[in-house]
């Protein structure tokens, strides 16, 4: 009665959701959280190479161990939202994980550049001001991620 065969009509299918493909986006770079990634790998890398050079080893440990965790992830986050690794596994909490990952990032960099400026060389002050730009980044990070988290934006 109501199969809609009886009269000849075609009956149209629902469409197929759209492959969720791996590709690269050039694009990424250009948005505000691809840009605020950028500039956390630089300000790792350049506190990185300040510690170094100084002479104090103490504070150079937990400044290494800081850079080569946030650089890691860091870099593995920026890869994956380039190559939308996060659009095609997006049932994972992203906001979530990047939020807590980003907040303990800039409280850890508050300790280790207040710890690494009291060296007093012109050094320390270089970590100091590159920690201070870290820790502003991933604050403002933080806080993109946490808004998309509690406004249930997806994460791509």
């Amino acid at each position: 009665m109501f199969d809609h065969f009886a009269h000849g009509t075609p009956v149209t299918a629902e469409p197929l959701p759209p492959r969720k493909v791996l590709r690269f986006d050039k694009g990424y770079w250009k948005t505000m959280p691809g840009i605020l990634k950028i500039i956390e790998l630089v300000c790792n890398i350049a506190g990185f190479i300040c510690i170094k050079i100084s002479w104090a080893w103490l504070s150079a440990i937990f400044y290494n161990i800081l850079y080569w965790v946030g650089n890691i992830i860091t870099a593995f986050l920026f890869l994956m939202y380039t190559f939308h690794f996060v659009e095609k596994y997006d049932r994972w909490p992203w906001h979530k994980l990047e939020f807590f990952f980003c907040s303990v990032m800039s409280l850890s960099y508050i300790g280790t550049s207040i710890f690494a400026t009291t060296i007093g060389e012109s050094v320390g002050y270089a970590v100091g001001f590159f920690g201070l730009c870290a820790i502003i980044a991933y604050g403002f990070d933080a806080y993109l991620k946490y808004k998309g988290w509690k406004r249930g934006l997806p994460p791509q």
